[in-house]
């Protein structure tokens, strides 16, 4: 895929943070197998992470505290959009082809705006509650591996 064409539905999918919440574009770093893209307001910055051939993921966090970070997966979780995932869904590679990279950026992008206003607009009040599920699913992911683990 063309560095044009992702920008495009890039800019396509994620055109209401600059619309609505004042974000600007503020960085697109394209490495060999994979592109970050950097949104910021006065509050909030966004981070999409896009590794060609697996699903993007997009965090979320406090530009005046670096710590108060999150994911839109966690947000969706935490809103009851989605369920909590299973330990063993974070060992096993998710993919995704080119052609369906457009809808699900879009799909973020409305989910973003629908479910973050208020972490877009600074109120980073829901952050502690997004920051433990995460810290919790680790928990579960490292006990997974140690009951799974092979024993010499």
């Amino acid at each position: 895929m063309k560095k044009s064409i992702f920008e495009r539905m890039v800019e396509k999918a994620f055109w209401g943070l600059e619309a609505r919440y004042g974000f600007k574009k503020t960085e697109t770093k394209f490495e060999s197998r994979s592109v970050t893209v950097r949104f910021q307001n006065a509050t909030t910055e966004i981070l999409l992470n896009y590794e060609i051939g697996n699903t993007p993921w997009l965090e979320i966090a406090d530009v005046h505290n670096t710590e108060n970070k999150s994911t839109l997966g966690w947000l969706l979780v935490e809103t009851g959009v989605d369920k909590t995932p299973l330990p063993e869904q974070a060992f096993h590679p998710t993919s995704l082809n080119e052609g369906e990279l457009e809808p699900v950026l879009q799909t973020m992008g409305q989910q973003l705006l629908d479910h973050g206003a208020d972490l877009l607009k600074g109120n980073f009040a829901i952050m502690p509650k997004l920051q433990d599920r995460a810290r919790k699913y680790a928990l579960e992911c490292d006990r997974y591996l140690s009951i799974r683990k092979p024993k010499p």
